[in-house]
């Protein structure tokens, strides 16, 4: 059952008026494409209509004008963003529909409702709903600031507070067709379909369609509404059918009573002789009419009484429950419930219809993934929570932690213990052992993430309870603190010093470092303090922090997002601090930057060279990268030496480089184990990119033997650390048979912009490889294959007009294989 959220507009905060309007009704959250309605005010007080549970009465509430003319500011700035729209005319087409809209909105406020989700929670709405203006707050302070800058790149979807976790960025959301560019979220009270007209004449009724054009004459003595499948209940003398918007009979009238085809159901309720039964769309008899009752429950269950038992039954007629209970079945979301004979308890069934027990109400509530929790009521003091099967799987704790928002885990507490359950796992995956775990809050890839800190007799370790890999990242041991700073990065603290690591053997830095703190995740995720100096870390490793970056990061207007006052202070001291190498080899390495973005590679040799010489790590790498591959400056030898001094001196960029040369002889002669040496130095130092350098040595089995499976591990692992090559995932995964993960990988390569991406979807699509063969799909993917300059599919399509019958089109193969032979390809002999 969703939990929903509602927005009105407004006369009068906490009392409700007739020119009220709802606005939207949605599940567990704001839209975030609405929230820039919610900018101006922001006070909370008592709702309007969840007003009936003292003191649990909070809502918030802004002014509309001002919301209404920043919605119109914010469209206008997506609209003109270059790229951004994955369809322009739907977004223009929502644009004017919503901003239609809302002109229309007279009253003034916005009034956001949410008790049905705060009551998910124990903390008081008033709490919650300061939590929620919190974090509208930040949200449209990070859309402001994009605003104001004309800068797209500013809603970085990681950053926004409170978002549905199933889109990696905010454009992925936007462009997300159900949500039809904000305009689905909007609610407006049920319309009659206009392509049909049910109409009376001389007291009977009849059918037009919209053009006035009779359908069905009259000749009903009644007709009601078109319900679910199209279909509408008809009378005339006494008996019942059904008619289709289409004007066709398509159930006779030969039925007592009838009643609608309900939404998510494929079956109706009749009568016949005082007796109720179930009939299908096509009129045939699913459940004989043998019932004294029969009553629709949610989805496709119907509760039926039989010689004075109830039961239920499927849409398919099939018994799910005999026919042995004393009252109707009730939906209470997401599980069912009757009464107990002489008890105020109900049965309660969960979703699956597997037995639960016999429980009060209030007592019940449905966690998810079919997992039911019963709450302490007067025959039991604690709380259990039962499988899907209905059998119990956790009994005896004392309280569920509703401060954690875990995908997986639920927090449980017993005594002063704390376990953590799996809901996919459905058992305890850490016992009750541990004196916290706590919510990291952390979000990897994008989405909520399942990372605990656990506490145990005085050491700290981080569990994550992934739903497929439940593991330690890092063990419990003597840290005396773990904080979390992105993806898979976290600050770990012995002995008053701080290191960063991705786990315990993969680690960023010592024990060096006074203090750690997060940033915005720009060029880099987190500040490192040692003494004066600050260090930036970033995903690739540590290296000393730019002074201009970190004044601008320092004077922020949200810099208290990230880090606090004393940090704050710490980081103007060091921007604003003498460099100890005035014009030295940050700002050498910062101009061969500018130069090389300019296109001026002169002047980027130039001052790369100068850093190199004196010593700066990233310049070598820089260096070597330019005689390795730039034009005009070739020389191997060159670049093996820089590549060499800089891995040396720590660079795993210039490792990364350096194990290219052993792999492809450049500057040395090939050597297999200095290739994968210098490779898996890099990959250990956190470089995504060397991993991938692995996984395809040894898919290539040239230096190593071919052993796809190692490929594919250090590609998955590249993929971790940041840098995922999700073309060679997608192939490797399909080499190895799993199509459902080649197709998830291939589809990430086609949104990220590649040419191949989109062909290999085509052939997925073209030869039934783990999906419905569907043609259509794979032209329409070929095409866009050519249209990011991949000429191989034009053989692919040639292939289709030639092969397959319902697309034949001999002129579209012959074309195509012309345009082939023009890029120089060869043509299969099968053509």
């Amino acid at each position: 059952m969703s939990h929903r959220v509602y927005l009105y507009n407004v006369s009068t905060p906490s009392e409700a008026q007739d020119e009220d309007k709802m606005m939207m009704e949605w599940g567990y959250e704001m839209p975030l494409l609405l929230q820039p309605l919610l900018v101006d005010g922001g006070f909370i007080d008592g709702n309007n209509y969840n007003n009936h549970t003292e003191p649990d009465n909070a809502g918030l509430y802004y002014n509309a004008p001002a919301g209404i003319e920043n919605l119109k500011r914010f469209y206008e700035f997506l609209e003109k963003q270059e790229g951004l729209l994955a369809d322009k005319a739907a977004f223009a087409e929502a644009k004017t529909k919503l901003l239609g809209y809302l002109e229309k909105l007279d009253l003034p406020y916005f009034h956001l409702d949410a008790w049905d989700v705060f009551n998910m929670d124990d903390i008081p709405h008033a709490e919650q709903a300061e939590a929620w203006r919190a974090n509208i707050a930040h949200n449209n302070r990070i859309i402001t600031k994009a605003m104001d800058n004309d800068d797209i790149s500013l809603l970085r979807y990681s950053e926004f507070m409170d978002v549905n976790p199933g889109f990696a960025s905010f454009a992925e959301l936007l462009n997300y067709p159900n949500y039809e560019y904000g305009w689905a979220s909007i609610w407006e009270p049920y319309e009659d379909e206009t392509d049909v007209e049910i109409f009376e004449e001389n007291g009977l009724w009849g059918l037009k369609d919209k053009a006035g054009n009779v359908l069905l004459g009259p000749q009903f003595d009644e007709f009601y509404d078109f319900s679910s499948e199209d279909l509408a209940v008809v009378t005339r003398a006494g008996k019942y059918g059904y008619v289709h918007k289409s004007g066709k009979l398509v159930i006779p009238l030969e039925w007592d009573d009838a009643f609608d085809f309900e939404y998510g159901t494929t079956s109706a309720i009749v009568k016949r002789d005082d007796k109720f039964g179930l009939i299908n769309i096509e009129g045939r008899m699913v459940a004989p009419t043998e019932y004294e009752s029969l009553e629709a429950l949610d989805g496709p269950y119907f509760t039926a009484q039989k010689d004075s038992g109830w039961g239920v039954l499927d849409e398919s007629g099939s018994v799910i429950v005999p026919f042995e209970h004393e009252e109707p079945f009730k939906f209470g979301g997401e599980y069912y419930h009757t009464a107990v004979k002489g008890r105020k308890n109900r049965k309660i069934f969960n979703e699956y219809w597997n037995y639960i027990g016999d429980f009060p109400l209030a007592a019940v509530e449905p966690i998810g993934e079919g997992v039911i929790l019963v709450k302490p009521h007067k025959d039991a003091s604690h709380h259990t929570l039962y499988n899907k099967d209905g059998t119990v799987c956790v009994s005896g704790f004392d309280k569920l932690n509703r401060q954690t928002h875990f995908p997986n885990l639920l927090i449980l507490r017993k005594g002063k213990k704390h376990g953590a359950f799996g809901m996919r796992q459905e058992s305890l995956l850490l016992p009750f052992e541990y004196d916290a775990l706590i919510d990291l809050q952390a979000v990897v890839d994008s989405m909520s993430s399942n990372l605990v800190l656990a506490q145990k007799d005085g050491q700290k370790g981080v569990f994550n309870g992934d739903t497929d890999d439940p593991s330690w990242l890092f063990p419990l041991d003597d840290y005396e603190n773990i904080v979390w700073l992105y993806e898979h990065a976290f600050a770990l603290k012995r002995n008053g010093l701080w290191s960063i690591a991705y786990s315990p053997d993969k680690r960023l830095s010592d024990f060096e470092f006074d203090l750690v703190a997060q940033k915005a995740p720009v060029n880099g995720f987190a500040y490192a303090f040692k003494g004066p100096e600050v260090y930036m870390v970033g995903e690739h490793g540590l290296s000393r922090a730019d002074r201009a970056e970190v004044l601008e990061d320092a004077e922020d207007t949200y810099y208290n997002y990230y880090f606090d006052a004393d940090v704050r202070k710490r980081l103007i001291a060091y921007a604003k601090a003498d460099s100890p190498d005035p014009g030295g080899v940050e700002t050498l390495y910062n101009l061969s930057l500018e130069a090389y973005d300019a296109g001026d590679y002169e002047k980027a040799f130039y001052y790369d060279t100068l850093a190199a010489e004196k010593g700066y790590t990233p310049s070598m790498n820089n260096l070597a990268q330019m005689y390795y591959s730039q034009e005009g400056y070739l020389d191997d030898d060159k670049a093996f030496y820089w590549y060499e001094k800089g891995a040396a001196a720590g660079n795993p960029y210039a490792m990364n480089g350096l194990g290219c040369c052993y792999q492809h002889g450049v500057g040395t002669e090939p050597d297999a184990d200095k290739a994968l040496y210098w490779f898996g130095k890099a990959a250990d130092r956190g470089l995504g990119l060397a991993r991938n350098n692995l996984g395809a040595i040894y898919y290539e089995g040239q230096l190593v033997p071919q052993d796809l499976d190692k490929a594919l591990r250090h590609y998955e692992q590249g993929e971790e650390l940041g840098s995922p090559d999700y073309g060679w995932l997608g192939y490797l995964h399909d080499l190895k048979g799993n199509h459902e993960k080649a197709l998830h990988y291939y589809r990430q390569d086609y949104e990220a912009g590649s040419s191949v991406g989109a062909y290999n979807l085509g052939i997925v699509y073209s030869q039934d490889l783990g999906i419905a063969k569907n043609i259509p799909s794979a032209i329409a993917y070929f095409n866009a294959a050519l249209e990011r300059d991949y000429p191989h599919a034009h053989i692919e399509l040639a292939r289709i007009y030639r092969n397959e019958k319902d697309y034949a089109d001999e002129r579209l193969a012959k074309y195509h294989l012309e345009q082939a032979e023009k890029a120089g390809l060869d043509i299969p002999d099968d053509f």
